[in-house]
């Protein structure tokens, strides 16, 4: 009697029950009436929705796929300037071009340490060395990072309010057991966003990936994809379905992904449930949300000075717009690896005729 009630109480609205049914009832039809598939289908009894095929497929490529961490150490400086009547005052002989304030606060530094992770594709190795596909993002950090102050309507002035200099950078290969390996990396381009990392074979690095890279075949409106990355350094697949993109050697997807998505691969179900390359995770939409920031030097709990609040600055926080997955697509891979072909081949790397077009 007390489940009864239970699920009288939370049975607020039968009108409400019974159109959700009949929502419910019409999709499930409509999956069972339309056009018989290979890759997804309406299954009641518990078993997944994706054909043993590509099950299988999936299986036979992720000991190809790695992590790849990256720390990359930062000099910060704040610079803080003499104003006359609200506006800074020009000065030739200024590090910034404008007059700094008096005394030791006119630039504070401070040391930021920067990690971030993605993923990677293995698409060479030898007995001596592993090559790795990636984003150049993910292995090309900025030398130098610079913000300037921003005018009422929010345009960036002349006036510098912070730099970033990097002093030391470090990459590592997350490896199938998840033990980081260190790796060097080969070759980036920034205009595809596309990098080679080159580590030591081990047992455990992974194996090369072995299907083929969509080159002949379209990708096209509604293809089921995998998606590969590495949130928070783990390893984790997705899966969505493909849509065009508003930018050039590109296509989008419905996924949601995270930091440590970029460079993952993207892997599209063919009819027979094998696994095509498709292209290489770039990113996702960002919006910005604005805050005022404390002087880096200080540590969570500590009260604020009035000195404190002086150096404090308004700074940028990226804010992820969750369902939409931008990836660099087969035509610009294809290109990217027939560049980087004299170079790799220097250090005794050759591809597989695969990963290069015709």
């Amino acid at each position: 009697m007390d489940g009864w009630r239970f699920a009288v109480f939370n049975l607020t609205s039968l009108r409400r029950r019974r159109l959700s049914v009949k929502l419910i009832a019409i999709s499930f039809l409509a999956l069972a009436c339309g056009r018989a598939s290979h890759e997804a289908r309406v299954d009641f009894s518990g078993h997944s929705l994706i054909s043993p095929a590509s099950q299988e497929s999936v299986r036979a490529i992720v000991n190809s796929i790695v992590g790849i961490s990256a720390v990359v150490d930062y000099r910060l400086e704040f610079f803080h300037y003499e104003m006359r009547n609200d506006q800074f005052v020009p000065e030739p002989g200024s590090p910034t071009g404008y007059r700094l304030a008096a005394g030791p606060n006119a630039i504070k530094t401070a040391k930021k340490i920067q990690k971030t992770s993605g993923g990677g594709l293995i698409i060479s190795q030898d007995s001596r060395q592993t090559l790795i596909l990636t984003c150049e993002h993910v292995i090309n950090p900025p030398d130098t990072v610079r913000t300037f102050f921003r005018d009422a309507e929010g345009r960036d002035t002349k006036v510098l309010s912070s730099r970033a200099v990097k002093r030391r950078e470090t990459y590592q290969v997350i490896n199938q057991i998840n033990q980081l390996e260190p790796a060097e990396v080969l070759y980036v381009d920034p205009r595809a966003d596309l990098g080679l990392l080159l580590v030591k074979t081990s047992t455990n690095v992974g194996v090369p990936f072995l299907y083929t890279v969509a080159y002949q075949t379209e990708v096209k409106w509604g293809d089921l994809a995998f998606v590969f990355g590495y949130p928070r350094e783990i390893k984790q697949l997705s899966i969505g379905l493909v849509s065009p993109s508003p930018y050039p050697g590109t296509f989008s997807m419905d996924v949601v992904a995270r930091y440590g998505f970029s460079g993952g691969p993207v892997l599209v179900v063919r009819p027979g449930g094998e696994l095509e390359l498709a292209g290489i995770i770039r990113g996702v939409p960002v919006s910005k949300l604005r805050y005022v920031a404390p002087p880096p030097e200080l540590v969570p709990g500590q009260n604020l000075e009035v000195e404190d609040l002086k150096l404090s600055m308004v700074d940028e926080y990226d804010l992820i717009e969750y369902g939409t997955v931008y990836a660099v697509g087969a035509e610009k891979l294809g290109r990217f690896l027939k560049d980087s072909q004299s170079r790799l081949e220097k250090r005794g790397i050759y591809l597989s005729k695969q990963f290069l077009p015709n």
